[in-house]
């Protein structure tokens, strides 16, 4: 599989540390990684709880039916545990020691013995008189948790005090059970009638092992298999934390009324009422769509795929586990002789703050587990994780001692010390979040897709966005919000006077802009609309290239919008580094023509869209405001981007390098008048803008009088106080250098590998999206046919993409000769979402690119057969022509 099935919903920003900190805290922690608080740790690589959930799981947690008896909640849990296990009865705990103590409990008497292939649960079975029986492994290598089955028909024939035989899926996380040992198991317990008991927390993983080294399960689906093993036990007890991707919760499932009974009668003693047992109604709901979700192929390829990765890219001994690899410590470190799993702990995290941990009873643990929670990460951070893990294997002798200094019962009690061995500093070059998470794409035939295009009229706006896989119409509203965002959101006083989050917002944007005045709108074209109307009562409005709603709001308030962006800007091949750029010469050109006061204010964008979101240079940004300012003409902000500007100064002027991007930033809005915002880009909302004003009271007043009768109040705009609330944390969030770095490398790496196979795209590749150069990519088809119309529908149809024309079609015609303005660029928009995709969805998006390529050729124009009078890119239908 090239890419996830889903793309990222919501994220977690990560917490970076210094190397002295993390010195300072595996101090303080006693070199136990289990005692770091976790907003010390950069990634915490246990699988139990710390998994992505889908946005519907996330919604389910809003719609919990808390009452104390016979939950709705419940009952979902109950049909999906019988849809998925075939199980019929299902008692409900407070996770998976909940469920293994209940059955304990209740079954297990003095002298009892229970055996088993894990120890998982021997201390609650010792806890209540009883003693667990690790019976003699197999000799199977490809299933290390098979025991040998005579030996087990000895223990049974000869002992009448056998309640239960207890098995672990996956024995310590990497010795799994084969279907044939759980058939035979089960036909041998059921001859002396002692229940089987499986803890089936990683049937999804093992499932897919199974399919992969048992030719009888080749190609079946894991839902089946996963039916298949449950109808083998009596009882299975589910860990909601692990394969269900929950925080928290468990149960037991049967299909044995009498044994379920028992569970049901002592489920109040220990959790709680037997339709809830200690979980609350939203806590099920989440579970019960978790279970669903679970067996789903392309997520669990998903999984399967990164642990492979992993794998594949570490050195160091370790097995391959059903949640990730177990580092062989004891092969590593050798020469430590004791405590080598938390020697080789304390090392990863020393060295890139990685947490791994063992956990139980205390024991001199030889095996370190680098659990992978599932749909947490990136593969670019599983590449991280393996660097790591090698960069600490190379470095394994500068480590010589890690001593044991007290008598622990549990290892989170243990306490060491050591050498402090001096590791290499390690750099984070990848993503600056987690995934939190995780929304599922449409998944769709090619055939699907040429009915679905030809019936929206070939129209990428108009696609239903469930049969969309990856999707690059817009940035517009489109980025994943950090769960900070969502804290504010919830926090959010709602009302439509003043409410706090507005004045929080404002005062974000005043410290950030250096401007006075701060009127919130409910997304930046509202801004747009106000500004213009106020300023413009006929005239010339120069700009650095169109957009398509500033120049239709210029024209409708008596404007005429005149192009005055640098000339290499119309020249997709040039290299020129600042393509945003104003040309003043062409500013001059006007007022000589037409006199001064002839133009109401310069519009000015930031990482110009249409160029190909090309920057604009700090020089010119202050010579096109000194120029203005002795003309007397005010110069206004297409702001939206402007912390993408903010990065390419720091990035291609030296002068800029050590500056930081909230200084850049200062630096930018200080030669300008005001600006508008749609909030929905680089500010990192869904929903928002704003206008902003340097120090004119007149405008400001107007804007409000106009804000309430256009938008809503002076304090809301439009917006709701969540909203605000949210978007004064996404300002925050934006300034910060990881994060900004990440989202535009992100864009060149998409633009460089289309460059490097050979794809017309605009040069330099810019800040929010990469352009496909429609007319080189289909020189055959004429610009009054659309090519790019044409090449966006033929990429979706292709492979499930959608992306966005922006030549002809969005120019739009002369409203006086009908004729189509025929724009020097002729573009398809591959605009990236922030925090939404990862380097697997570009690598998806350019192969599916270079596909089509080879047979563009084959491509055809189109012709309207419905076209709008205004902004007709966005309803606007076509069809085929030869």
């Amino acid at each position: 599989m090239k890419s996830e099935p889903h793309k990222i919903k919501t994220v977690r920003n990560l917490n970076i540390t210094t190397y002295y900190e993390r010195s300072v805290i595996l101090r303080e922690a006693f070199y136990n990684t289990f005692n770091i608080h976790s907003n010390k740790v950069t990634y915490d690589l246990v699988s139990q709880g710390s998994s992505a959930k889908s946005q519907d799981q996330e919604a389910g947690s809003l719609i919990g039916d808390e009452t104390y008896a016979g939950s709705r909640n419940f009952e979902k849990l109950q049909g999906m545990v019988n849809k998925t296990f075939g199980h019929q009865y299902v008692c409900p705990t407070h996770n998976l020691q909940g469920a293994i103590k209940l059955i304990v409990a209740t079954m297990v008497t003095k002298g009892a013995v229970i055996p088993s292939n894990s120890s998982f649960p021997e201390l609650l079975i010792k806890d209540f008189g009883g003693k667990s029986d690790l019976i003699e492994k197999g000799h199977d290598k490809k299933y290390k948790g098979n025991i040998k089955l005579d030996a087990l028909s000895v223990l049974l024939s000869e002992n009448n005090n056998v309640p239960f035989i207890y098995f672990d899926l996956y024995v310590d996380g990497y010795k799994p059970v084969s279907m044939q040992f759980l058939k035979e198991a089960h036909v041998l317990a059921s001859t002396y009638q002692v229940p089987v008991v499986v803890n089936v927390s990683q049937s999804v993983e093992w499932a897919g092992y199974v399919r992969d080294n048992d030719a009888e399960y080749s190609g079946r689906l894991l839902s089946e298999i996963v039916k298949e093993m449950a109808s083998f036990c009596e009882v299975m007890v589910l860990d909601a934390a692990q394969d269900p991707r929950c925080n928290v919760g468990g149960l037991i499932g049967s299909n044995n009324f009498a044994l379920y009974e028992r569970y049901m009668n002592e489920v109040v003693v220990y959790e709680g009422l037997h339709t809830y047992g200690g979980m609350a109604g939203r806590t099920m709901e989440l579970f019960a769509r978790g279970i669903d979700e679970m067996v789903y192929e392309p997520q669990a390829g998903w999984i399967k795929g990164q642990i492979e990765l992993l794998s594949a890219k570490v050195e160091a001994p370790h097995y391959v586990g059903a949640d990730g690899i177990y580092l062989k410590a004891y092969k590593i470190l050798p020469h430590i002789k004791s405590e080598q799993a938390n020697a080789l702990a304390a090392m990863l995290y020393l060295k890139a703050g990685m947490r791994c941990l063992v956990q139980g009873i205390y024991d001199d643990y030889s095996v370190l587990p680098v659990q992978l929670p599932r749909l947490g990460f990136t593969n670019d951070q599983i590449d991280f994780l393996a660097r790591a893990i090698n960069e600490v294997y190379s470095e394994r002798d500068k480590l010589t001692h890690f001593v044991l200094l007290n008598m622990p019962q549990w290892i989170d009690q243990a306490q060491y010390n050591w050498n402090n061995p001096t590791l290499s500093l390690f750099n984070y070059e990848c993503e600056a979040y987690r995934i939190y998470t995780i929304e599922y794409i449409g998944v769709t035939t090619k055939e699907e897709r040429q009915s679905i295009c030809k019936e929206v009229g070939y129209n990428t706006f108009l696609l239903p966005s469930k049969d969309v896989g990856i999707d690059l119409l817009t940035d517009s509203g489109t980025c994943a919000q950090t769960t900070i965002q969502w804290s504010k959101y919830n926090e959010g006083d709602e009302t439509p006077a003043s409410s706090k989050d507005y004045f929080e917002m404002v005062d974000m944007l005043k410290e950030v802009t250096g401007y006075n005045y701060i009127i919130p709108t409910h997304q930046g074209r509202a801004a747009e609309h106000i500004m213009s109307q106020i300023l413009i009562k006929d005239g010339f409005v120069p700009g650095n290239m169109y957009f398509t709603t500033t120049k239709l709001h210029q024209e409708m308030a008596g404007g005429t919008f005149v192009d005055v962006i640098c000339d290499e800007a119309h020249d997709p091949q040039s290299d020129f580094i600042w393509k945003g750029n104003i040309d003043i010469k062409k500013i001059e050109t006007i007022l000589d023509e037409h006199g001064e006061g002839s133009i109401p204010y310069i519009s000015f964008e930031f990482s110009v869209n249409l160029a190909g979101g090309q920057p604009v240079s700090m020089d010119n940004v202050r010579e096109v405001y000194l120029f203005c300012k002795a003309h007397n003409i005010p110069v206004m902000f297409d702001a939206t981007r402007a912390v993408e500007n903010a990065y390419m100064i720091k990035k291609k002027d030296e002068r800029y390098h050590h500056v930081p991007i909230k200084d850049i930033l200062r630096e930018l809005f200080s030669y300008g008048d005001g600006c508008t915002v749609s909030s929905k880009k680089d500010y990192l909302v869904n929903i928002g803008g704003f206008l902003g004003i340097r120090e004119d009271q007149d405008f400001y007043e107007k804007a409000l009088s106009m804000i309430r009768i256009y938008e809503g109040t002076r304090t809301t705009g439009g917006m709701s106080a969540g909203d605000m609330s949210m978007h004064a944390e996404g300002v925050r969030e934006m300034l910060d250098f990881n994060y900004i770095m990440a989202r535009v490398e992100q864009t060149q790496y998409l633009g460089n590998r289309l460059l490097d196979a050979g794809i017309p795209i605009v040069e330099p590749i810019g800040t929010h999206a990469v352009f496909i150069d429609a007319k080189r990519f289909l020189p055959h088809i004429d610009q009054d046919k659309y090519p790019a119309q044409s090449l966006a529908s033929e990429l979706y149809i292709e492979s499930g993409i959608r992306a966005m024309e922006r030549g002809n079609v969005s120019s739009g015609r002369n409203r006086i000769t009908g004729e189509n303005y025929r724009p020097c660029l002729e573009l398809v928009r591959l605009t990236i979402p922030r925090r939404a995709y990862t380097k697997s969805h570009m690598d998806l998006v350019a192969d599916s690119i270079i596909e089509l390529y080879k047979r563009r050729d084959e491509i055809k124009g189109l012709e309207f057969v419905y076209e709008p009078e205004n902004l007709r890119f966005f309803q606007g239908k076509f069809e085929h022509v030869d």
